[in-house]
């Protein structure tokens, strides 16, 4: 698993983790139940160990540490994470008209989750899409040459 793998997982986990305490906070807000400040506390914090585990990922040893393969996944990861970003971002525009209709109005202070939500978005779809392009392609196996 090289150094980008490792990046993936843990922007990964961390977000799919972040996701379901902040889904389980939203449940217990509606429910009126527990402490759902607790969880998105949580949240923030899994998601701050996740972006610190990414950075602190070293870099494999070794002489080549990528090659053309290797920039053409991260070419095609930024791609998905544009993609990811443009539906995003539609869907959060018409997403209020649709259940809010189309008289109301939201308070200005709820647009700077449109750049956070994006920002979100593209940090997940890119590291999905850097996973599944190693994956798909397979590891590499040493072949003993006699």
């Amino acid at each position: 698993m090289n150094r980008e793998q490792k990046r993936a997982w843990a922007i990964v986990i961390s977000m799919s983790l972040a996701l379901i305490l902040v889904i389980v906070a939203g449940v217990l807000h509606l429910l009126g139940l527990g402490w759902p400040r607790l969880f998105i506390y949580a949240a923030a914090v899994v998601q701050v160990v996740g972006v610190l585990v990414c950075f602190r990922v070293k870099p494999d040893p070794g002489v080549v540490t990528s090659d053309e393969r290797d920039k053409q996944i991260e070419k095609n990861a930024y791609l998905a994470g544009f993609g990811a970003v443009y539906l995003f971002v539609i869907v959060a525009s018409f997403a209020p008209i649709a259940i809010l209709g189309e008289e109301a109005s939201i308070r200005v202070t709820w647009l700077p989750g449109l750049l956070v939500g994006a920002a979100l978005c593209q940090a997940y779809a890119m590291s999905i899409a850097v996973l599944i392009q190693y994956g798909r392609t397979g590891t590499t196996k040493e072949t003993n040459h006699e």
